[in-house]
């Protein structure tokens, strides 16, 4: 029988605690542009006001967001941190916070080694390489559905508290419902039904605890629910349904799915399979966790599989039931196939020399070689940048010394180290190579920079032709006046994209309008800013036209707006 080489529990925290400031340092959290989805959240986040459920975009209400995610980044944005590293921080700070009760969970049924395996697991696969590098409330929506269940679990199943088992599961789903909304409250429900132990009994429910908990839920997402009817009522822009940056293609996603998991669990999908292992569930002292995590993790995969619209981000709901599960099959699994998967030491060690091979390429190859091999939509121009190039040979010595490790210590290192080993490597590729190629997709904050551009010599325009008393302001007093009268600019946006990101780094006050038909009536300013696609089709203004441009294959233009008394419309 094979037993592996015993890990305390304190040494191995500290490697999990290193490979994740490897995987999840600095590189990822730092103030590169606003990538994709983080655009919209960086606009919910810059206009949230405390406390509210709703969530708004340019004044204008997301049916389908919700207000805990937004509420933190916008409190360190607040309290001075950089609303590209709020957003990141948040993300990175809940997989930190997901790996800890991954392992406390994992622990509690298997003992310390369970713990390490789970706790590692969750942090390293290539899901949470890719996904949890950007700002998104789904790592923290999940960690909120993971405590939920293992709150229902232990104190419920496990000893019995009923009392305490409900109200603090809804509390935990509550929060999870408003950083996740619906799916969080359909992934813990569903589940359910399959527990016959569980929902048979009605003792279970005859307390103050459940009733406690159902009112406590059904409050607030009734008023959720009942704060967003109303708003689709009142509000002048309407609503929005925000429905990502993907392109759907549900028939694609259902063949591929069941092909597309096992690779996004990578290095991990190689044991994922012990606990399904009926051979090895006769051998588990533990039938009540395992059953309960593995019916967790089943009906949580097929419902990711079945319902429509699911994107790859929320696979991110299923890493943690999993991750204890294997974490408590794991010694298990290690006796029976330990041989067999020690096999896999030898492709761990050459994964470094590969990797190395592709940070050279990326650095040194001509972009024509490159362009055959994959599609690039950004610029290369980065990787000739003094910085980036001490970064790549850094992350080449890491990885080296890591595959060498890998290698040296073959016999002795367990095969949940060997794992986690591989994605510290792919992890570093990523934070020296990818995000930098990523982060130089710079179009819209050089766009949201022309438009606060041309905004601010507007302003001071008009401020030097108005002047102060008849007195000439010198330059600090002129500065200080345009900044002041920016904070007060409103910037209308009509019959153009969302453009999220492109006016957060505008830097001023943004209003969604359905048509410039429901600009401000005779009671509002005598002057607005507009931007759209077109010449605004409304004779209640004349219009100066500040800025066009092509972008994003759309014309975009910028308008100033002056009520009009006669009828008579100005262009330039």
């Amino acid at each position: 029988m094979y037993r592996e080489t015993a890990v305390t529990p304190w040494t191995g925290a500290l490697l999990i605690a290193a490979a994740f400031l490897f995987i999840f340092g600095v590189w990822v959290i730092f103030p590169r542009e606003l990538h994709r989805q983080e655009c919209l959240y960086a606009a919910e986040a810059a206009e949230y006001t405390f406390p509210r459920l709703e969530v708004r975009a340019h004044e204008t209400p997301i049916r389908n967001s919700y207000p805990l995610y937004p509420a933190l980044a916008a409190m360190l944005d607040r309290a001075g941190v950089p609303m590209e590293n709020a957003l990141r921080l948040i993300t990175v700070f809940f997989i930190a916070a997901g790996s800890v009760l991954v392992f406390f969970s994992a622990a509690m049924g298997s003992g310390a080694r369970a713990g390490l395996v789970g706790g590692a697991m969750y942090c390293s696969t290539f899901l949470m390489l890719g996904k949890g590098v950007d700002g998104a409330p789904e790592t923290m929506s999940a960690f909120f559905l993971l405590s939920a269940q293992m709150c229902l679990f232990y104190f419920g199943l496990r000893r019995g508290r009923w009392n305490a088992a409900w109200p603090g599961t809804a509390l935990l789903l509550a929060a999870g419902y408003l950083t996740g909304g619906t799916p969080v409250l359909v992934l813990f429900i569903v589940p359910l039904l399959f527990f016959r132990r569980l929902v048979s009994g009605k003792t279970k429910y005859r307390n103050w605890g459940f009733a406690a908990a159902a009112a406590l839920l059904a409050l607030i997402c009734l008023g959720k629910v009942a704060i967003q009817w109303n708003l689709e009522r009142t509000t002048t822009g309407g609503t929005l349904f925000f429905t990502g940056f993907s392109d759907p293609d549900y028939v694609g996603d259902f063949l591929l799915y069941w092909i597309m998991l096992p690779i996004r669990l990578l290095p991990w999908s190689f044991i994922a399979w012990i606990p399904f292992c009926v051979a090895l569930q006769r051998l588990d002292d533990k039938p009540l966790f395992s059953k309960y995590l593995r019916v967790l993790v089943m009906v949580t995969a097929v419902l990711l599989w079945l319902i429509p619209g699911m994107e790859p981000r929320d696979l991110l709901y299923l890493p943690g039931a999993l991750s204890i599960l294997c974490g408590v099959y794991y010694e298990l699994g290690m006796r029976r196939y330990g041989e067999r998967l020690r096999k896999l030491a030898p492709a761990a060690e050459y994964a470094a020399p590969i990797i190395i091979l592709l940070l050279v390429a990326g650095r040194f190859a001509p972009e024509r070689l490159l362009e055959k091999f994959m599609s690039l939509g950004n610029s290369l121009n980065f990787r000739y940048q003094p910085e980036t190039g001490v970064a790549i040979l850094a992350g080449a010595i890491g990885i080296l010394a890591i595959g060498a490790a890998l290698r040296v210590f073959r016999k002795e290192l367990p095969v949940w180290i060997m794992f986690l080993g591989v994605s510290v490597m792919v992890g570093i590729f990523s934070g020296v190579m990818l995000l930098p190629y990523r982060a130089q997709d710079l179009q819209r904050g050089k766009m949201g920079r022309s438009i606060r551009d041309t905004l601010e010599s507007t302003v001071r325009d008009s401020i030097k032709k108005e002047g102060t008393a008849g007195r000439r302001l010198d330059k600090d007093e002129l500065k200080a006046k345009v900044e002041k009268e920016l904070s007060r600019v409103v910037l209308y946006k009509s019959g153009i994209g969302d453009f999220y990101g492109e006016l957060f780094y505008a830097g001023v006050r943004v209003i969604r309008l359905r048509s410039v038909d429901e600009l401000p009536d005779k009671k509002g300013p005598g002057e607005v800013y507009l931007i759209s696609d077109g010449f605004p089709q409304n004779p209640k203004w004349s219009w100066t036209n500040l800025l066009g441009k092509t972008y994003q294959k759309q014309r975009v233009m910028l308008w100033r707006g002056r009520r009009n008394q006669r009828g008579n419309f100005s262009e330039k």
